[in-house]
């Protein structure tokens, strides 16, 4: 005889009204339930998990996770809001706000909001015809950058991880810097390197990664010039890093 399976995990399809299961339940070997599928408010639920108690979700997560992207548009439409990116050095965040000045909100500031009920029910019908939001990251031309100096002209010289100091000794006389080079050393005493020299005096621009994993910083002494800031833009959006390209706009 058939039994009922009572269950309280919302975020699956087959989850009814009073717990109940409208399917028939298979349990692998793990002791898990193998029946599960995504229902329309796990993608809901998968935002709520990663937004936690804070007020931002990192986007390494974001990048990784189809569903997290799904669910961050489904909050947005339904609850009428929107969202901004902050970065500080390798670390990218997202924050849901009302306004694109307003304050960060929490889970229960979003929550709290009137949903808009002409969203969700759009949304949940799409949904149930098998339709969800296209979120999935267009392909880019290349995979990475290699990091390297770029000089005020919009030259660019690799140099690899831990080796910018070498690479800056090849720029140096390469460019036939190096009687001036021999003058600052004189005048700045110990401690200095050709790597300051190219920042402080020549207004070079140091690409790297000082954690050696992931993201890229742009390190510069002097102002940035037209023609490295066009470098830069192009640098990143050949990569589909759109946010940090922006920041190389006029």
């Amino acid at each position: 005889m058939a039994r009922k399976v009572y269950c309280e995990n919302t975020s699956c399809k087959h989850h009814k009204s009073g717990d109940v299961c409208d399917t028939t339940v298979k349990i692998g070997s793990n002791g898990k339930c193998k029946s599960f599928e995504k229902g329309f408010v796990y993608y809901f639920h998968r935002v709520w998990d990663e937004l936690g108690d804070s007020n931002y979700i990192d986007f390494v997560k974001i990048n990784r996770d189809d569903d997290l992207r799904i669910g961050i548009f489904m909050v947005c439409k339904v609850y009428g809001i929107s969202f901004s990116e902050m970065e500080w050095g390798l670390c990218r965040i997202l924050m849901f706000k009302e306004s694109p000045k307003g304050e960060a909100l929490h889970y229960d500031d979003i929550v709290s909001r009137e949903m808009n009920h002409e969203e969700f029910d759009k949304l949940f019908r799409d949904f149930q015809n098998g339709i969800l939001p296209s979120v999935t990251h267009e392909k880019t031309k290349k995979d990475s950058q290699p990091f390297g100096w770029l000089s005020p002209m919009g030259e660019f010289t690799e140099g690899d991880f831990a080796e910018h100091e070498e690479a800056a000794e090849r720029i140096i006389e390469k460019s036939g810097f190096g009687d001036e080079y021999e003058d600052w050393l004189m005048s700045n005493g110990e401690g200095v390197t050709c790597r300051d020299f190219l920042s402080e005096v020549k207004g070079y621009c140091l690409i790297h990664n000082p954690a050696g994993y992931g993201g890229y910083i742009v390190s510069n002494v002097k102002q940035l010039t037209k023609k490295q800031k066009e470098f830069l833009y192009g640098y990143f959006m050949d990569i589909g890093d759109k946010f940090k390209a922006d920041q190389y706009m006029d």
